[in-house]
């Protein structure tokens, strides 16, 4: 999906998690640092190697928002078939994200519905999509469709 807006072209596009990985890592501290509920017990430490496993196994997809070639936003799946619905193909969203001076007009909503398109092209069923309390993302997702469907709870032991 292009955009063009004034001189400037934002690009949404399927990228390979490799090659798009060096620009996503510099976005991941900001990311950190507005979203984890847990950053007073863990640093930020992704486990890169399952990435890079689930990325070769084909689980893992990555979407990405790209404005004159810079990375401005990305949106990561992991697609699996559901374990109580076997034919039923799912895409979990796994993180998103949107630099902040980006999250005006329609760059989201473009990034999220190219993410839909493709997802469709390769044969998803079902989208799941979250949200952060504290940063509730719940209306832009019911504008693009999606149901709420189910509460999560969770507990530091």
């Amino acid at each position: 999906m292009v955009v063009a807006i004034g001189d400037r072209m934002i690009v949404c596009n399927v990228e390979p998690y490799l090659d798009c990985l060096p620009e996503i890592k510099l976005h991941l501290n900001e990311h950190y640092e507005e979203l984890s509920v847990t950053k007073g017990n863990f640093p930020l430490d992704p486990n890169w190697e399952t990435y890079i496993r689930l990325a070769e196994e084909g689980s893992l997809r990555v979407i990405t928002c790209r404005k004159d070639g810079e990375l401005i936003g990305y949106i990561l799946f992991l697609l699996h078939y559901n374990l109580h619905y076997r034919t039923m193909l799912v895409a979990l969203e796994d993180l998103y994200y949107l630099k902040k001076e980006e999250r005006k007009g329609r760059t989201g909503i473009n990034m999220f519905k190219y993410a839909e398109q493709y997802l469709k092209s390769v044969g998803v069923h079902r989208v799941i999509m979250g949200t952060k309390v504290h940063q509730d993302n719940s209306r832009l997702f019911e504008y693009l469709g999606y149901t709420f469907f189910e509460k999560l709870h969770s507990k530091m032991l």
